[in-house]
């Protein structure tokens, strides 16, 4: 487990109804975050990469921050820009889950 993920589980048991649809909005807004660690990781600003993929900040940082229904052409500009590979998985919503929402995680970047 990651320290992420030892700090979410924590949390979770410390005050269970606060946290209750957590992971629900975790995968609402997962590739937007994963997006930003990538650009982070490939030592781009939101400044240089706005400039690079044509695409005003304010847009790009709403994306990262908020990145809900995020097309795959503009992850595919992302990653042309940082020259990075940038490797999703995304897997079904598990049987009997209340969420119908994907799992997304980022396998290698």
């Amino acid at each position: 487990m990651s320290d992420i993920d030892d700090f979410i589980a924590a949390r979770k048991a410390r005050n269970p109804k606060a946290w209750a649809k957590f992971d629900k909005n975790y995968q609402r807004y997962a590739i937007g975050m994963l997006l930003a660690a990538h650009r982070e990781r490939s030592g781009l600003s939101l400044t240089a990469l706005a400039k690079k993929i044509r695409m005003q900040k304010t847009a790009l940082s709403r994306l990262e921050n908020h990145g809900e229904d995020v097309r795959l052409s503009t992850i595919s500009r992302y990653v042309e820009a940082t020259g990075q590979p940038f490797n999703l998985r995304i897997s079904p919503a598990k049987a009997g889950s209340k969420h119908r929402d994907p799992q997304i995680e980022l396998v290698s970047a």
